[in-house]
């Protein structure tokens, strides 16, 4: 072959293979984009796809986004063993715009996200200021719906707990979320200030969302997921799905989509058929400031727990601090500003309502709407209820507590109690002579309530209720299954045209055995575990407690108590426990997979418990 005819055969061969791979990068179903990120402060890069129709229409879209799990980035994720160029069709098929984001937040950490064990929350980035940041870069890069309603996630495993920490952050934002065998509880926030975020109870975050759960009968973390059901089916969710598949930790089997297309297809029935909003909205956060529905929160707060904006309207809310939940003490020295959405009438001035639960007192005061229609409200973190109102206007009725026997917090197991609820009127006109019908239920089969409804006659001038007392009983048994142990008390209230229903947890103390070989930590070494970590990152497992070091509990001491060696959670409501002062300790699960915690408590013994008395 002369050399003419040797370089344009290698020109050729050249040509085809820029050809040939100029023809399969195009046959590919996606584009990897990389933006500029003002949360990371460098570039980001996320997989988009964009259905077959995009190019020639100028019609808009819904947009869902995928976060992967450990190990994974928005072009591989090796457990979830998915089809990328295959999920094109999928795309096509449902029209919708497919974003895989990138959860990663450094090149040489496998880890996603930020969160985790302490050792493992090391970075400031956090991973809910950039979701805001990619929405705003993909509705304004394409043409998408803007709103909540066209707006969905997909995560799996470790993008699965972010899929619904986001969508409980932004249920604004986001209309369904998609959890796929996610891990269930993590500390998230900054290096120095995380909480523990179990996804069990944070449902109240997620009522106007369209939730799927995915399980696994064969995944390390399905005993977690079944708990993490467990919680959603407590909570009394009207808009969510349990799906338990067969196999192992992974989205779909290599070569298959069908788990994924059942994900999309959820979300997609969301889209076409949305649930109608709550009348009132909770939510529970662990950043000290945050924004949701218009209304925004301000706060001091410098200490791991939770802010708690619940059942908010135009009528009110409630204001409470959580050192964890579902009933953790009060955070200290708490004070937040609230300043509502913009619903109320400028330059009008309204009646506030403030109950105070660790008063008990009730004070008022007048607010001037702000040129946009809001107010302005400094409150603690104490609990407080909130009732806003204008002359003329309808009344409206929140619960602020109940009260047991004998003034116990916990109902007794098998024993026969009763049980009054205090109300308070938000504000607004009581006619002499109304009637305002309570009813109170649970959907816990094992509680039994006499006669559940009563009226109460209101007086115009009457600003606090209490029913008359319900007889109670439950023989509920001790949860095996890692459903919440405790009672959440449903509440329906009726006058006029207002129909309101709230809740409350009533926690309960079961009739167990007792320990026959307790141990004493108060101040004394006690044999470290294998594993451990606690609220306050200490690096030794021998002593929790502070005292003589006698192993015997004496007023002002703080105890940890152990059962052989086994670390114990203390629930009680005798007076000389100091509920306020309570700290949890963590310690993780021993299992495949470090996704789970167990906890264990310190508690203070008050300083004037009496020399003998018996703590039950």
């Amino acid at each position: 072959m002369n050399k003419f005819f040797r370089q344009t055969a290698i020109l050729f061969f050249l040509v085809g293979i820029l050809f040939f791979e100029g023809r399969g990068q195009q046959a590919m179903p996606y584009q990897d984009i990389t933006h500029f990120s003002k949360v990371f402060g460098k570039g980001k890069t996320y997989r988009l796809y964009l259905p077959d129709t995009y190019q020639a229409s100028d019609r808009k879209y819904p947009v869902i986004y995928f976060f992967h799990g450990w190990g994974g980035r928005y072009f591989k994720d090796d457990n979830a063993k998915l089809e990328y160029a295959k999920l094109g069709e999928l795309v096509n098929k449902y029209q919708v715009i497919l974003v895989m984001w990138d959860g990663s937040m450094d090149e040489s950490e496998p880890r996603p996200y930020n969160i985790g064990n302490h050792k493992e929350v090391k970075y400031q980035v956090q991973m809910k200021d950039y979701f805001p940041e990619l929405v705003n870069c993909i509705d304004s890069s394409y043409r998408t719906f803007t709103d909540r309603g066209h707006r969905g996630i997909i995560g799996f495993s470790m993008g699965g707990i972010m899929s619904f920490y986001l969508a409980g952050k932004y249920p604004d934002k986001v209309l369904a979320a998609v959890n796929m065998v996610g891990s269930t509880e993590f500390f998230i926030g900054l290096p120095d200030n995380h909480t523990l975020y179990q996804v069990k109870y944070t449902f109240d975050n997620l009522r106007d969302v369209g939730l799927l759960l995915h399980n696994r009968e064969m995944c390390p973390m399905t005993g977690l997921n079944d708990e993490v059901n467990k919680g959603a089916l407590w909570s009394g969710l009207k808009n969510y799905e349990y799906h338990k598949l067969e196999g192992g930790h992974k989205v779909d089997d290599p070569g298959e989509t069908k788990v994924f297309e059942s994900a999309m297809r959820f979300i997609c029935n969301q889209f076409e058929n949305p649930f109608p909003l709550n009348k009132t909205w909770s939510h529970y956060d662990f950043c000290p400031e945050f924004s949701l529905w218009g209304y925004s929160v301000k706060s001091n707060k410098i200490e791991p727990g939770f802010l708690f904006l619940r059942n908010v309207d135009a009528n009110g809310f409630g204001f409470y601090t959580k050192k964890w939940l579902p009933e953790g003490p009060v955070l200290k020295d708490c004070k937040a500003t609230i300043t509502t959405a913009p619903v109320y009438e400028p330059g009008v001035n309204y009646e506030i309502r403030i109950y105070s639960k660790i008063e008990n007192k009730l004070s008022t005061l007048e607010i001037a709407a702000d040129q946009d229609g809001r107010l302005d409200i400094d409150l603690t973190g104490e609990g407080c209820e909130i009732g806003i109102a204008r002359k003329g206007e309808q009344a409206g009725f929140a619960t602020i507590g109940y009260q047991l026997n004998k003034y116990f917090k916990y109902l007794r197991i098998n024993e026969q109690d009763e049980i009054s609820v205090n109300i308070l009127n938000r504000g607004g006109l009581v006619g002499d002579n109304g009637k305002l019908q309570v009813t109170l239920s649970c959907a816990d089969s094992s509680v039994h309530i006499s006669s559940p409804v009563q009226s109460i006659s209101l007086q115009e001038s009457q600003q606090l209720f209490k029913t008359k007392p319900f007889k109670i009983y439950s023989n509920k048994i001790p949860s095996s299954d890692g459903a919440p142990e405790w009672l959440r008390m449903k509440v329906t209230m009726e006058c006029d045209t207002f129909h309101g229903e709230d809740y409350f947890v009533l926690p309960v103390f079961y009739k167990v055995p007792y320990f026959e070989n307790l141990k004493v930590d108060d101040g004394r070494v006690v044999a470290p575990t294998k594993k451990q970590s606690d609220f306050s990152k200490s690096v030794t497992d021998s002593i929790y407690g502070q005292g003589n070091g006698d192993a015997i509990v004496a007023p002002g001491e703080k105890i940890m108590l152990y059962e052989q060696d086994r670390r114990l959670r203390l629930f009680t409501d005798d007076p000389y426990v100091v509920a306020a002062d309570e700290k949890l300790v963590d310690e993780i699960l021993p299992a495949f997979w470090p996704d789970g915690y167990t906890l264990s408590s310190v508690v203070k013994i008050a300083d004037n418990c009496p020399s003998g008395h018996i703590i039950e």
